[in-house]
C-alpha cells in the first residue's frame, strides 16, 4: 500500500469524525422549530429529521464541485501537494466545528470549509512559487471571484433571511394572532397549502435536476409546467388540510412544521454534506487519476479535478447515515440548539448572555425609532395592532417542560422561509450557511413576535451578537488555523499528517470528557433547584440542606486556605481557588431561576419566599468572602512575597479554628433546625468578632509604625476583613432560619 493511499484513508477517518462534529452543530438548523415549539414527542421529531438527511444526501451531488475546484484552479496544483490542502482543510474543520460545539454556539460549516480550503490553497500556492523561484500572481491558483462571490453569497443570505423573518411573521401574525384555536379555523388551510407549496416546490421541482434517478424528460416536464404543478399543489394541499381539519380535527400548523422539518433535513444534507466529505471525495478522485497516470506525485497536476465527477451513491448514503447516527445521540446538538430555542422563546426565563454596551445601544435605538414612529399612528389603531400581537396565557395545568418555547405558527415561518432560501441556493449550486439563513429566519420571527420585550431584549441582543461575531470569527480561525496547518504538513508530509491527526483525536478526547463532566454537573444542579417542589415544606427543605451542605464546604475549603498559607502550598490554594469559584458561579447561575420557584411557591407563602432569596444572597456574599480569603492567599504565596510574621499566622489559626466551630454549630442548628441553642451561639459570634477587631486593630498600628509592608499589611487586614464579615453572614443566615421556624411553629 502506498503512502498515498494511506493518506485518502486518513481523509475519509477524517470526513467521518467532520461529520460527527458537524452535525451535531449543524442540527440546529432543522431541530429549533419543532424542538421549540414542542409540535409532536421528540422520538417523532427525530425520525422526521432523519429521513430528511437521508433523502437530502440524494441532492447533494452537483454541490461537491466546490470542494474540487470552487475556490481555488486545481491545475496549478500538483498531487502532492493537493493532498496537503485537503488534510489541512480537514484537520482544521474538526477542531473548530468541535470548538463551537463545545461553546454550544451554532455556526456555519460552509464558512469553515470556504475560509479553510482558502487558507491552505493560498499557503500551499504561495510555497510552491516560493520554491519554483517564479513570481506568481494569486490568481493562478485562487478563484478570487468565485471565492468572493460565494462568500458574498452567504453573508447577504443574512439579511435575506432576517428581513424575510421579520416581514413574514409579522405579516402572518397580523391574520391570525396568537390565539390559533380561533382564527386557524377561517384560514388555516390555506395558510396550510401555501406554506406545503413553498416547500413541495423547492424540494422537489427545483432539488429535481440535481438528482440521478430522475430521467431527463421528467425533470424537463417539471420545468416547463412549473407554474401548473404549484396551482396543483396548492389546491391538493389546502384541500387535504382543510380536510384533516374537518374529519380528524388536525392542527394545520402541525402538518406545516413537519413536513419543514423533514423539508429542511432534506435541505441541509443536501447543501451541506458537501462540507462534510466533499475534501475527502475529491481526495479520492485525485488519488484515482494519479494512480492509473504513472506520474510521479510531485509531477501530476490536477486537471482531473476540473471536470464534471458523478460521487458514488454509496458514499453519500453512508454519509447520511453517519449524519444519522449521530443527530440521535449526539449531547452537543442538543447543547447548541437550546441556544437558539433559548434566544428566540416567546416567555421569560433564565438568559444565558449577559448584555453589553453594543447591545444596549441597540436596544436603545430600535427603542427611539419605535417611539417616533408610535407617535405618527393612531392610538386606536396602535390598540387594535397591539392586540393582534398579545400572547395568550400559558394553562397552568401544562408542566413546564412541556411548555413551548414559541407557538407552531412561529415555527411554521421558520420552517418554511428557511427551507425556501437554502433549498433554492442549494439547488443552484451556490453553497450557503444553512445555519446562518436559520438562526437569522428565526431571529427574525423572534423580533416580529414581540419575544424581544423591554424585560429580554439588551440580552436576547447580546446574545445574537454573539453569536454573529462567533460566524466572523469561524472566517478568521478557519483561515489562520488552515493555512498554518497546510505550512506544517507541507514540510513534514506522511508523518506530520498522522502527528497532527493525532493531536485532534486527544483534543477532541479531551473536549468530550469536558463536556460530559460540565453536563452532570448541570444536571446535577437543575436536580438540586428542581428538587421536591411539590409543596412548600419540599421547598424550605431543599433550601435547607443545600445552606448547610455550602457552610460546610465553605468552611472546609477556608480553613484549608489559612493553612496553605502557613505552609506556603500555592498548589493547594490555587486548587481551592478554583472550587470556590466553581461553587459561587454555581449560586449565579441558580439565583437566575430564583424567580421561577419563588412563583411556583404560589400566594400566602410570603416568609417562605423571601426566606428562600435571602439566603440565596447571603450565600452569595459568603461565597465572595471565602474566594477573597483563597485569593489573598494564594496571590500572596504564588508571587513569592514575604510569609507574615509567626505571631500574625498563630492569630490566624487561632480565627480560623474559632470560625470554623461557629460554622460548624450554624450548620447542625439549621440543619436539625434546633435553635435552642441561639443565645450560646450569639455569643459566640461576638466573642470572635471582637477577637477579630482587636487584631484588626493591633494590624493597624503596626501599618501605621512601619513595622509591616505594604504587601503584608494588604494580606493581614484583608484576610482579618473578610473572616469577619463571614461571622456576620453565618449569624444572619442563623437568625433567617430561627424566625422562620417560630413564625411556622406560631401559625
Amino acid at each position: 500500500m502506498d503512502n498515498y493511499l494511506i493518506l485518502v484513508y486518513l481523509l475519509f477517518a477524517l470526513a467521518i469524525v467532520d461529520l460527527v462534529v458537524g452535525v451535531s452543530n449543524d442540527a440546529v438548523n432543522f431541530l429549533n422549530s419543532a424542538i421549540g415549539s414542542k409540535v409532536a414527542k421528540i422520538r417523532t421529531i427525530m425520525i422526521i429529521a432523519s429521513l430528511g438527511i437521508l433523502a437530502g444526501t440524494l441532492f447533494s451531488n452537483g454541490v461537491m464541485e466546490v470542494a474540487r475546484k470552487g475556490i481555488f484552479v486545481p491545475e496549478f496544483f500538483t498531487f502532492d501537494k493537493i493532498m496537503v490542502v485537503f488534510l489541512a482543510v480537514m484537520l482544521t474543520d474538526i477542531l473548530l466545528l468541535d470548538f463551537y460545539n463545545t461553546l454550544g454556539l451554532p455556526t456555519s460549516t460552509t464558512v469553515s470549509i470556504v475560509f479553510e480550503l482558502l487558507g491552505a490553497a493560498f499557503t500551499v500556492g504561495m510555497l510552491i512559487s516560493s520554491s519554483s523561484g517564479i513570481d506568481i500572481e494569486f490568481a493562478n491558483f485562487i478563484k478570487f471571484d468565485s471565492a468572493t462571490k460565494i462568500i458574498g453569497g452567504i453573508f447577504l443570505s443574512v439579511l435575506i433571511a432576517f428581513t424575510f423573518g421579520v416581514i413574514v411573521q409579522y405579516l402572518v401574525r397580523l391574520v391570525f394572532t396568537f390565539n390559533l384555536d380561533k382564527s386557524l379555523k377561517k384560514g388555516g388551510a390555506i395558510f396550510g397549502g401555501i406554506a406545503i407549496t413553498a416547500i413541495t416546490y423547492f424540494l422537489l421541482f427545483k432539488g429535481a435536476k440535481n438528482t440521478s434517478f430522475l430521467a431527463g424528460d421528467v425533470k424537463e416536464y417539471i420545468s416547463q409546467n412549473i407554474y401548473v404543478l404549484l396551482l396543483i399543489s396548492f389546491t391538493f394541499w389546502t384541500i387535504v388540510t382543510q380536510t384533516l381539519m374537518w374529519m380528524a380535527k388536525v392542527n394545520p400548523l402541525k402538518v406545516v412544521v413537519l413536513m419543514g422539518t423533514f423539508a429542511l433535513a432534506m435541505a441541509f444534507a443536501s447543501n451541506d454534506l458537501v462540507n462534510f466529505i466533499g475534501v475527502a471525495v475529491a481526495g479520492l478522485q485525485s488519488y484515482e487519476a494519479w494512480s492509473v497516470a504513472g506520474v510521479a506525485a510531485e509531477s501530476f497536476t490536477m486537471e482531473a479535478l476540473s471536470e464534471s465527477v458523478q460521487t458514488d451513491i454509496s458514499l453519500l448514503i453512508g454519509a447520511g447515515a453517519i449524519m444519522v447516527i449521530t443527530l440521535w445521540f449526539s449531547g452537543k446538538s442538543r447543547k447548541v440548539t437550546e441556544t437558539e430555542v433559548n434566544l428566540g422563546r416567546q416567555s421569560e426565563g433564565e438568559e444565558r448572555f449577559k448584555p453589553n454596551l453594543v447591545s444596549r445601544a441597540v436596544v436603545g435605538g430600535v427603542m427611539a425609532i419605535g417611539k417616533a414612529s408610535n407617535s405618527m399612528v393612531g392610538s386606536g389603531i396602535k390598540e387594535k395592532i397591539g392586540s393582534r400581537f398579545e400572547p395568550m396565557k400559558v394553562q397552568r395545568a401544562v408542566a413546564e417542560k412541556d411548555q413551548p418555547a414559541f407557538d407552531l405558527l412561529r415555527a411554521a415561518v421558520n420552517l418554511m422561509g428557511a427551507s425556501i432560501i437554502i433549498a433554492f441556493a442549494s439547488n443552484e449550486g451556490l453553497p450557503l450557511s444553512t445555519t446562518y439563513v436559520s438562526f437569522m429566519v428565526a431571529m427574525g420571527t423572534s423580533l416580529a413576535d414581540r419575544a424581544w420585550g423591554r424585560e429580554s431584549a439588551v440580552y436576547r441582543v447580546a446574545g445574537v451578537l454573539n453569536v454573529i461575531g462567533g460566524w466572523l470569527m469561524t472566517a478568521i480561525i478557519a483561515f489562520v488555523a488552515s493555512a498554518i496547518i497546510a505550512l506544517l504538513l507541507y514540510y513534514t508530509g506522511i508523518a506530520g499528517a498522522f502527528s497532527v491527526a493525532a493531536l485532534a483525536g486527544l483534543v477532541l478526547v479531551m473536549s468530550q470528557r469536558r463536556f460530559k463532566r460540565a453536563q452532570t454537573e448541570k444536571k446535577a444542579t437543575d436536580a438540586k433547584l428542581a428538587r421536591q417542589l411539590a409543596n412548600i415544606d419540599d421547598v424550605i427543605a431543599s433550601s435547607r440542606k443545600e445552606t448547610v451542605e455550602q457552610l460546610e464546604s465553605i468552611n472546609n475549603l477556608v480553613s484549608l486556605s489559612i493553612r496553605s498559607l502557613i505552609g506556603q502550598n500555592g498548589d493547594v490554594l490555587s486548587r481551592n481557588l478554583k472550587l470556590l469559584e466553581k461553587q459561587y458561579n454555581a449560586t449565579s447561575k441558580a439565583k437566575g431561576k430564583l424567580m421561577k420557584f419563588v412563583k411556583k411557591m404560589g400566594k400566602g407563602h410570603t416568609e417562605a419566599g423571601k426566606l428562600y432569596i435571602t439566603v440565596f444572597d447571603l450565600m452569595e456574599e459568603l461565597q465572595s468572602n471565602s474566594i477573597a480569603v483563597a485569593q489573598l492567599c494564594r496571590d500572596h504565596v504564588n508571587n513569592h512575597h514575604a510569609p507574615p510574621s509567626r505571631e500574625f499566622l498563630d492569630t490566624m489559626l487561632d480565627v480560623e479554628s474559632r470560625l470554623g466551630r461557629f460554622i460548624d454549630n450554624v450548620s447542625r442548628s439549621i440543619d436539625n433546625l434546633d435553635f435552642t441553642n441561639a443565645d450560646r451561639i450569639a455569643e459566640e459570634k461576638r466573642d470572635l468578632l471582637d477577637f477579630i477587631s482587636e487584631n484588626l486593630d493591633t494590624q493597624v498600628t503596626l501599618i501605621q509604625e512601619d513595622e509591616v509592608t505594604s504587601r503584608l499589611g494588604s494580606l493581614q487586614t484583608g484576610l482579618l476583613l473578610e473572616t469577619k464579615d463571614m461571622v456576620a453572614i453565618g449569624a444572619r443566615m442563623l437568625k433567617l432560619y430561627t424566625r422562620y421556624a417560630y413564625r411556622e411553629v406560631e401559625e
